[in-house]
């Protein structure tokens, strides 16, 4: 398992490799393959094990391609925000690694910051840099499908929509309306609520992981096999 769910509100439900579409519930765990989504009453928080967390509001899908971390060593992570409106602060691993989020228009680098993505009809996307927790801002780098570098964003409350224009990829400012920026300011700060509960799921797990073994009651847990490696993210 790579994170687990930090909240929800019915309905969200996750499609999993071999295993069918069921429901989510708060604490259940995410999995590599997992496709995340919520009708239009759903909402959701997802933490990851470096504490990386994303916030789906309704009609939104997210699946998880890729989420590989170990503290200590490089990570890699890719997650695809098919449609929907989706916040996100990102962790360790975007700042010590590679972390992408694809969309059908664009690819977008995450460079340990927090943004809000938004897939429209026919995959038009906008992409959003906020402020972290702290008041910081990172860096976020935009790219179409082939790699090809279209746009950065290094300043908060600033965004680029990402669309296909006679047949070729191109990248807007956005102009964030008052009404907008409220909007995405409340889906970051549930963002930063998602990441604190979560952060106490993935602790509380990892904690009984590292128990000793062959305990008498104490549940026994399988061992966790070698992690694959994904190629570099482009550009970089």
């Amino acid at each position: 398992m790579v994170g687990s769910v930090a909240t929800v509100t019915p309905a969200a439900s996750v499609a999993r490799p071999g295993a069918g579409t069921s429901g989510l519930t708060k604490g259940a765990d995410i999995r590599k393959g997992d496709r995340l989504s919520t009708n239009a009453s759903g909402a959701l928080g997802v933490t990851f094990d470096d504490e990386t967390t994303f916030s789906l509001s309704a009609n939104a899908s997210i699946t998880v391609d890729e989420f590989i971390y170990r503290k200590g060593a490089r990570g890699n992570a890719v997650v695809t925000v098919a449609r929907g409106t989706v916040g996100f602060v990102a962790e360790q691993v975007a700042k010590t690694g590679e972390m992408r989020i694809t969309t059908p228009t664009a690819i977008v680098g995450v460079r340990g910051t927090t943004g809000v993505v938004e897939v429209g009809p026919g995959g038009a996307t906008n992409v959003k840099l906020y402020e972290d927790e702290n008041g910081s801002v990172g860096r976020i780098e935009i790219f179409d499908r082939q790699g090809q570098r279209l746009a950065e964003l290094t300043q908060a409350a600033t965004g680029y929509a990402i669309q296909i224009v006679a047949q070729r990829v191109v990248a807007n400012a956005l102009q964030i309306s008052p009404q907008q920026l409220v909007r995405d300011r409340n889906i970051v700060r549930n963002v930063f609520n998602f990441k604190n509960l979560g952060r106490d799921i993935i602790n509380q797990r990892l904690n009984l992981r590292d128990l000793p073994r062959n305990i008498p009651g104490v549940p026994q847990l399988p061992s966790i096999p070698g992690l694959p490696s994904i190629p570099g993210f482009p550009g970089r």
